[in-house]
């Protein structure tokens, strides 16, 4: 998947883990898609994953107008949703 398409676009979110503010971290994703499919994928932009250690981690990501997705970090920066049901 190409994450620099035009269909996606970029968010500075704020990261949480297990409740714990981390920091803010730029986000490439479709926004819409996200909150309307299960199906959807992310990718951290630059390494910040790496530094916090978040390979593999669940973390809530939260968007500037206060929407949150739970999503796991996968290798390379990659995000997919988690179902929190």
């Amino acid at each position: 998947m190409n994450y620099e398409s035009s269909d996606n676009s970029f968010h500075d979110v704020k990261v949480f883990d297990s409740g714990k503010f981390l920091g803010y971290f730029s986000l490439s994703i479709d926004k819409g898609e996200a909150l309307t499919s299960g199906s959807w994928k992310g990718q951290i932009r630059g390494s910040d994953y790496l530094v916090w250690g978040l390979n593999h981690r669940k973390v809530v990501l939260q968007f500037e107008d206060g929407v949150e997705l739970s999503v796991v970090v996968r290798s390379g920066g990659r995000i997919i949703p988690v179902d929190d049901k």
